[in-house]
């Protein structure tokens, strides 16, 4: 074993840091989850890839006293070997990570979308070239080297293809670019007709912004592909490699997880809860009693309610993602009330007449 040095060192305190940041952010996604009892799928699956992520980062982490980042000529032979065989069980592990991250931020958009087919049928598209992609990604690399022993010079009669190992990564790291920018890109979509308070517009900003980072990771990672392609530096190679697949995960940990901490940042992102309005007396309508001791309403009559969209739960964050409320203004003009005693008990019920009713949603 050897010393973290060169790329090795970077990988090493990124992969610390982020696993960190990882679990100490979705601890905090579940509590605040389970203290509103609205565990939700998304959150199941951002565990699995919290885990999977784990491992990968964990072996990236002992790959770096083997060698990872340095140049063949500073190892022995047996680190190289080493290290080599545990970064190629790392990758198993990466892709199988990245489909589920990915996963949990579509099934958080699949609740926004609702019942809008066309972006329910894109998110859906999204998660299965995720998964299709990652299956062959998995299945190319486990065919890189017939025995796959050969790979880490275990057995030196075997034969060996380390552009198929080029290719299925760059194959997968395209369809991980598109994914992440589409889904950085769909929130903006979906919300781009809702009203919302420009702290929470600046919420939705960061988080897109930290999607479309993780997505730029990916990026970074595909010009260092190429470096598989020399198997006497197949080390030095993985100090690059490994570097930008941890920070791509672990922002998509970090950012998917954001907007599941909505109550715990309400203060600095996204704003005090709107029900606070309703207490206001000049949001609240008014009614004066008539001379035969029936409630009337009062002419020009404002009232500014708020109507919530998505999810009917009105405590539950398992949804936390659609507590989207738009304001819609109505004036309510009328100098007539019924006239039996009991009329106007069942137009509470029934609604009111459309000649005494007229409003304007703005």
């Amino acid at each position: 074993m050897v010393q973290p040095a060169g790329d090795g060192t970077h990988l090493f305190w990124t992969s610390i840091l982020l696993l960190v940041v990882g679990w100490i952010t979705f601890m905090l996604r579940v509590g605040v989850r389970v203290s509103r009892k609205a565990l939700g799928s998304d959150d199941y699956l951002m565990g699995v890839g919290l885990l999977l992520f784990t491992v990968t980062a964990s072996l990236c982490i002992v790959c770096c006293f083997y060698g990872s980042g340095q140049l063949a000529a500073a190892l022995d032979t047996s680190d190289i070997q080493r290290g080599t065989k545990l970064f190629f069980i790392a990758e198993f592990f990466y892709a199988s990570g990245a489909v589920a991250i990915k996963s949990s931020i579509a099934v958080t958009l699949l609740r926004i979308a609702d019942s809008r087919r066309r972006f329910v049928y894109s998110i859906w598209g999204i998660i299965i070239a995720t998964i299709i992609s990652a299956l062959i990604f998995i299945i190319g690399i486990a065919n890189i080297c017939h025995p796959i022993t050969t790979l880490w010079g275990e057995t030196t009669t075997g034969s060996c293809n380390l552009k198929l190992n080029s290719d299925v990564s760059f194959f997968f790291s395209a369809i991980e670019i598109f994914t992440d920018w589409s889904l950085a890109i769909l929130p903006a979509v979906l919300l781009w007709n809702v009203q919302m308070k420009k702290n929470v517009k600046l919420s939705v900003a960061i988080i897109l912004g930290l999607a479309a980072f993780a997505s730029c990771a990916t990026i970074v990672r595909l010009r260092y592909l190429s470096l598989y392609s020399d198997p006497t530096e197949f080390m030095f190679g993985t100090g690059k490699i490994g570097l930008w697949s941890v920070i791509e995960e672990g922002i998509g940990i970090f950012a998917g997880s954001l907007p599941a901490l909505r109550p715990i940042l309400s203060l600095s992102f996204f704003g005090r809860s709107t029900t606070a309005s309703n207490s206001n007396p000049a949001l609240t309508p008014q009614f004066k009693q008539s001379k035969g001791g029936q409630p009337a309403i009062r002419s020009d009559l404002r009232m500014d309610t708020f109507q919530q969209l998505g999810d009917k739960d009105a405590e539950g964050d398992g949804d936390s993602q659609k507590y989207i409320l738009k304001e819609t203004q109505f004036t309510v003009m009328s100098n007539e009330r019924a006239g039996t005693p009991g009329q106007w008990q069942k137009n509470q019920v029934l609604g009111w007449k459309k000649s005494d009713l007229s409003g304007n949603s703005e």
